[in-house]
Formats: C-alpha cells, structure tokens, sequence
C-alpha cells in the first residue's frame, strides 16, 4: 500500500476551525512533498499558515532530516483563516491532521 492511499483523518477541532478549502489543501500539499522527497520524509509535517494582508503563506517544516519550504503564497479569498499551525503525523496505518494542542 503505498502511503497516499493511507486513510485520513483530522480531529474535531481542525473539522471545526479550518474550512474545507485549506484541508484539501494540506492533503495536497502532503501528497507534493512526498513525490519530492521520497524517503526523506519525517512523520511529523509541520504546516504554518500565515496571513500576509490579503495572501496567506503556507510554510513547511520537518525535523528529520531538517527542512524549512516555503509552499506557496495565494490570495486569502473567502477563506477568512488566522495564523495557525497545523501537523500532520504519518503513522504506519493512517494520517491524521490535528492542531498541535489536540496532541
């Protein structure tokens, strides 16, 4: 089975607090990441979502082996979303997404 087709899950509060958009989002970006780095690849991705006026910036981190990536930049829209932090841990069954304090 390869990872991709691992089930996902996020927890009650990221169902509650981020919109639909910036989930599916995340999952893409995970999905991206893992094409790029293969093997290199931590558990335990580390997204921050920062406002920027009118754009957010996504920006990726991992501890092992240690990587900082600047994601993307895109127009806020409707998504109306505060800086926040979002993890996604990869276990050997499924993903999960959650916000650091559901941990």
């Amino acid at each position: 089975m390869t990872t991709q087709h691992k089930p996902r899950y996020v927890t009650r509060a990221i169902n509650e607090k981020l919109n639909i958009e910036i989930k599916v989002l995340l999952w893409k970006l995970l999905d991206s990441i893992e094409v790029k780095r293969k093997d290199k690849m931590d558990y335990l991705q580390v997204f921050e979502i920062v406002n920027q006026g009118n754009n957010i910036k996504i920006i990726n981190r991992q501890e092992q082996p240690a990587m900082t990536e600047e994601l993307m930049k895109m127009k806020q829209g409707s998504m109306n979303i505060e800086d926040t932090i979002v993890w996604i841990i990869d276990d050997l069954e499924y993903r999960t997404m959650l916000f650091p304090k559901d941990y």
